[in-house]
C-alpha cells in the first residue's frame, strides 16, 4: 500500500478525470478510470442541485486495474422518468464488464443495478459506450463496445441490450459490421436520432482501423423489436477522401447542422487531423398499394384473349408519397411484376400482362407525382392455360425508384445547397410493395381440407405367378397399379411421387381412359404424376398403372421397394395422413438353373506287379507308383438370372477300408477365369507302402481266391472320402467355370486288395447360397454328376511261385487219382465175375438134360 500511494498518490492521485465525460440537462458524468490505483470510479454531479454522487461499492473499489470509468454515458434504463448512470470497466476480470447505477439522493450515492461481462479476454469490452432508445418504448437500451475482440486479430464487435423494464436488459444480438481485419469495430459509437423519419433512432459504430487505417463507420437503423441486424448504410474514409485516415475515431450525431429538420453527423479522422460533416437527406416515404380481385374464379373464364376465351383480374397500383422537408414534385419509376413468387423460384409466371399486343410478365412505367395527392394506374393481367399450382397465391409486386424531382424555390443554399431527398430505406434492401390474390375454391369445410386415400399394388410381368418374388433376368418389366381417391374437399395441384430404385428405367403410364393424368420424370429415381387439372374432384376416384423396366436390376438390394406418397395444395388433417403414403416391395431373388458335367482321364488303367513302372508317375524321394487322374468339372448356369456364388463339393473315395491308407495325392487345382478357389485336407504322406506277412501259401491263397468288381462310393455308408469344397464367384446367364483337378492315385495300396476291378466313384455336388437369395428352379438341370474310373489288377503269380504250383498241382492230382482207386475198390469196382458166368454155362451145356443140374442151378 505504501508504494502504491507514493508512486499513484492516495486515492485519486492519478484518477484522469474527464477521460471520458457525458452530461445530460442536469447531470454531468465523469469517468476517472486512474481513482483507487487504477480501480477507477465514475463522478456524477447534479447541476440543480449541487449534489454530488460517489461510488461507494467497497467491493469494486478493491478491485484493482478494471479501468471503471473508462467510458460513461447515461439513459433511462429503470424508468422513463429517472436517469441512470452506466461505466465501462474493459480491463475488469480480463474480459471487460459494464455497470449501470442508480443514484441515491439519500446517501448521495451510485448503487449497482445491472452488470454485464465481456465474453473474450482481452476484447476491451466496455470501452465505449452508447445508450440509445431504439424501440422507442420510452426506456434506454444500451450498445457496448469490444473493439479488441478477436477471430484472427481485432476484429471488433458490439454488443446490443435491449432493456425490457426496471433495469433489467437482455442482450439481443451482436454486431460486427464486416468482420474486417484489425478494423477496431465499435472503437467509438454515436446516437444519431431519427435520420431516416422511421420513428426510431438510429446509430453510428466505427471502425477507425479498417481498411489499412483507413476507417469506415457504420450506420444501424432502429426498429419495434430493437435494431435492424444489418447495417444500412457503410461509409467508408478512403472514399470520401482517400487523403483520410482512421476516419471514425470519434463520431458526434444528433444535431441538424443544416436546418432541413434531419439530424447530421460528423466523424473524426484522427491520424488526418480532420472532421467530416454528413449531411442527413430528406427521406421521402411511399405509399403505395395494389388493388387485386379477391379470388380467381378459373372455371369461369371472363375475357378473351383472342378468340380464346381466358381468365383475367384487374390490376389497379396507386402512389402517394409524403415526407417531411421534401419537393413539391418527384418522379418515380417503377416495375409491376405479375407472379413475383414464381419468378424468384426461377418458375413461369402464371399470369401475364399483354402491352403493345406482345405478353410480358412485368410492366415499366414512369409517373410524375405531387406532394400527398394519389395517382392510381390500371392493368388487365391474364392467367395462363392449364395452370397446375392453383393453391400458392398469385404476388404482384410494385418495386420504384425515385426519378426527378423539383426544388422548391428559396430552399437553396449558396454554402449548403438542398440535398436530393431519397426513398425510405427497408429490411433487406428492397423497397417495393407487393399484395396477393388466390384462385377460387370450392370447400364445403372452413379449412378446405382434402383427404387423399392411396392404394396399390406390384404386377409382375412374368409367364407365370407362381413366385412371390421378382427373379433378377426373368421379369424384364413391372407394374404399379395405383388407385387414388379423393373424399374431402376439391383437392388442388394433386400429384402422386414415386420414389424408387435408380437401376429402374420409367418406361410409361398408362390409363384406361383419358383422366387427365401425367407424368414427368424429375430425377432418375424420382417420378412425378399430376392427378386432375386443375383440381381432383371431390369423391372422385383416378385408376392409373406405372411401368418400369427392371432389366438392368443387379440384386444388390435385397428388395425392390416403392414409395409412393400422395400430396395436394389443400390443408390435410394430421389424423387423415396416414393413407397418403404407400410403401409396396417384392423380394429379389435370383432364378438360376445350376448343372454340373465332368469326366476323367484315363478312365481306367491297369495296376499291378506285372505292369511295367514306366506306365506310372513316381514322386522324387519316393518309391510309390502312382496312376495320374486329371478330373475336369464344369458348372454351367442355364439362367434366367445371374448365379451371385455356389458352393461344388467333390468327393473321392479315398480309403479301401475305413482304416486304410489314404489312396489319393492331390497335386494342382484351377479354377478357369478365377472364378473361385477350392480347398481340402492335404495328405501329410503321399506315399504309404502297406506292410503284410505274406508267405507262399498267402500268395497262392490269394491268386486262387481273387474276387471280381469293388465299388468304392461315398453315398455308401462306412466309407472315408476326400472332400474338396470350392467357392465359386458370379455367374452370368449361359456362362460356366472350369475346375481341372490334377491327382495321383497310390497303386500300392490297390495291390494289396484281392479285387480284380475296382471302381471309384466321384462324385461333384454343385450347391446354391441361400444366403444370396438364390433359388434353384425345380426340375431343371441335375445338380450333381457321378465321374467313374475303374483300376484292373493285372494278377499274374511271381516266378518262384510257378514250380510250386505244378508241383503242389500235380501231387494234389496223384492224391485224388489214388482217393478215387481206393474208393472204387471198396466199392467192388475192381471184382471180376465173368469166369463164374463162364464155368456155370459150360456145365449147364453138359448137363442140360440132366435134371441135378436143374436143381443145382434152381
Amino acid at each position: 500500500h505504501p508504494e502504491y500511494k507514493k508512486k499513484y498518490g492516495e486515492e485519486h492521485g492519478s484518477c484522469q478525470a474527464g477521460i471520458a465525460g457525458f452530461f445530460t440537462e442536469e447531470l454531468v458524468i465523469m469517468g476517472a478510470p486512474g481513482s483507487y490505483y487504477w480501480t477507477g470510479t465514475v463522478k456524477v454531479l447534479n447541476l440543480t442541485d449541487n449534489t454530488y454522487y460517489k461510488l461507494n461499492d467497497d467491493a469494486m473499489i478493491g478491485r484493482r486495474y478494471t479501468y471503471l470509468g473508462y467510458a460513461v454515458t447515461a439513459g433511462h434504463f429503470s424508468q422513463p422518468t429517472s436517469t441512470d448512470v452506466v461505466g465501462g470497466a474493459p480491463q475488469d476480470g480480463g474480459i471487460g464488464k459494464v455497470y449501470i447505477f442508480r443514484t441515491d439522493r439519500l446517501s448521495s450515492s451510485l448503487v449497482k443495478i445491472f452488470q454485464a461481462s465481456g465474453k473474450k479476454m482481452g476484447s476491451y469490452f466496455g470501452s465505449s459506450l452508447c445508450a440509445v432508445d431504439l424501440n422507442s418504448d420510452g426506456l434506454s437500451d444500451l450498445l457496448v463496445g469490444a473493439p479488441m475482440f478477436s477471430e484472427i486479430r481485432d476484429e471488433g464487435q458490439v454488443t446490443v441490450y435491449i432493456n425490457r423494464g426496471n433495469g433489467l436488459l437482455e442482450e439481443q444480438l451482436i454486431l460486427d459490421g464486416d468482420s474486417a481485419y484489425n478494423a477496431h469495430f465499435g472503437e467509438s459509437m454515436a446516437a444519431l436520432g431519427d435520420i431516416d423519419d422511421d420513428g426510431f433512432p438510429d446509430v453510428a459504430i466505427g471502425a477507425p482501423k479498417e481498411d489499412n487505417y483507413r476507417g469506415a463507420v457504420y450506420i444501424y437503423h432502429g426498429d419495434a423489436n430493437g435494431i435492424v441486424p444489418q447495417y444500412s448504410m457503410k461509409l467508408s474514409g478512403q472514399t470520401i477522401n482517400p487523403m483520410l485516415k482512421m476516419f471514425g475515431q470519434s463520431i458526434s450525431g444528433g444535431v441538424d447542422m443544416d436546418s432541413n429538420g434531419y439530424p447530421d453527423m460528423t466523424v473524426g479522422a484522427f491520424l488526418s487531423d480532420n472532421v467530416v460533416l454528413l449531411r442527413s437527406r430528406p427521406v421521402i416515404t411511399m405509399d403505395i398499394s395494389i388493388f387485386l380481385p379477391a379470388s380467381i374464379n378459373i372455371t369461369a373464364p371472363q375475357c378473351h384473349d383472342g378468340l380464346q376465351p381466358v381468365n383475367c383480374l384487374n390490376v389497379t397500383a396507386c402512389f402517394r408519397f409524403s415526407g417531411k422537408r421534401v419537393p413539391g414534385e418527384i418522379g418515380l419509376n417503377y416495375n409491376l411484376t405479375a407472379d413475383v413468387a414464381k419468378k424468384e423460384k426461377s418458375q413461369q409466371p402464371r399470369v401475364y400482362f399483354v402491352t403493345s399486343g406482345e405478353t410480358a410478365g412485368q410492366i415499366t412505367e414512369k409517373l410524375e407525382l405531387t406532394y400527398m395527392q394519389e395517382k392510381c394506374e390500371h392493368y388487365l393481367a391474364y392467367v395462363k392455360k392449364r395452370v397446375k399450382d392453383v393453391i400458392s397465391p398469385i404476388v404482384f409486386e410494385a418495386a420504384y425508384s425515385l426519378g426527378e424531382h423539383v426544388i422548391e424555390k428559396g430552399k437553396e443554399d449558396k454554402d449548403l445547397p438542398a440535398l436530393k431527398p431519397i426513398l425510405r430505406w427497408k429490411k433487406g434492401q428492397k423497397i417495393a410493395q407487393r399484395n396477393q390474390t388466390v384462385f377460387e375454391r370450392n370447400c364445403q369445410s372452413d379449412d378446405c381440407a382434402a383427404d387423399l386415400k392411396l392404394q396399390g399394388k406390384l404386377l409382375l410381368s412374368s409367364v407365370d405367378d407362381r413366385t412371390a418374388y421378382l427373379a433378377l433376368g426373368a421379369v424384364r418389366n413391372i407394374s404399379l397399379n395405383i388407385s387414388i381417391s379423393n373424399v374431402g374437399d376439391d383437392a388442388y395441384d394433386t400429384n402422386v411421387f414415386f420414389n424408387f430404385s435408380g437401376e429402374l428405367f420409367f418406361i410409361k403410364m398408362w390409363q384406361k381412359e383419358e383422366l387427365g393424368i401425367a407424368c414427368e420424370l424429375l430425377e432418375s429415381d424420382f417420378l412425378k404424376c399430376s392427378v386432375g387439372f386443375p383440381f381432383m374432384r371431390s369423391k372422385s376416384r383416378y385408376d392409373f398403372s406405372v411401368i418400369f423396366d427392371t432389366s438392368h436390376l443387379s440384386g444388390q438390394e435385397e428388395t425392390l421397394t416403392f414409395l409412393v406418397t400422395a400430396q395436394s395444395g389443400n390443408l390435410e388433417r394430421t389424423e387423415s395422413l396416414h393413407d397418403n403414403t404407400l410403401t409396396l416391395s417384392v423380394p429379389l431373388m435370383h432364378e438360376v438353373d445350376s448343372s454340373i458335367n465332368g469326366e476323367v482321364f484315363p478312365t481306367s488303367f491297369f495296376y499291378g506287379d506285372s505292369v511295367e513302372a514306366s506306365n506310372f508317375v513316381q514322386l522324387e524321394n519316393h518309391e510309390c507308383l502312382f496312376q495320374s487322374l486329371n478330373f475336369t468339372l464344369q458348372v454351367y448356369n442355364a439362367g434366367p438370372s445371374t448365379l451371385p456364388g455356389a458352393f461344388l463339393d467333390i468327393s473321392f473315395p479315398n480309403r479301401l477300408s475305413a482304416t486304410g491308407a489314404e489312396i489319393f495325392h492331390v497335386q494342382q487345382m484351377m479354377v478357369g477365369q478365377d472364378k473361385g478357389s477350392c480347398s481340402f485336407r492335404r495328405n501329410p504322406s503321399p506315399c504309404v507302402v502297406p506292410q503284410e506277412n505274406e508267405n507262399i501259401f498267402h500268395t497262392i491263397f490269394a491268386f486262387f481266391t481273387k474276387s471280381g468288381r469293388k465299388v468304392l462310393d461315398c453315398e455308401r455308408p462306412g466309407r472315408s472320402c476326400l472332400i474338396i469344397r470350392c467357392n465359386l464367384s458370379s455367374l452370368a446367364k449361359a456362362e460356366s467355370c472350369d475346375i481341372s483337378i490334377y491327382t495321383l492315385l497310390n497303386t500300392e495300396i490297390l495291390k494289396k486288395d484281392s479285387s480284380s476291378v475296382i471302381q471309384f466313384v466321384t462324385r461333384a455336388r454343385v450347391r446354391v447360397d441361400p444366403d444370396l437369395r438364390v433359388v434353384e428352379i425345380p426340375n431343371g438341370s441335375p445338380e450333381e454328376k457321378p465321374v467313374v474310373f475303374e483300376a484292373l489288377h493285372n494278377l499274374e503269380p511271381r516266378g518262384y511261385v510257378v514250380g510250386w504250383i505244378i508241383a503242389i498241382s500235380l501231387l494234389v492230382g496223384i492224391l485224388i487219382f489214388l482217393l478215387l482207386a481206393v474208393l472204387l475198390w471198396k466199392m467192388g469196382f475192381f471184382r471180376r465175375r465173368y469166369k463164374e458166368i463162364i464155368e456155370a454155362e459150360k456145365n449147364r451145356k453138359e448137363n442140360e438134360d440132366s435134371w441135378d443140374w436143374v436143381q443145382k442151378n434152381q
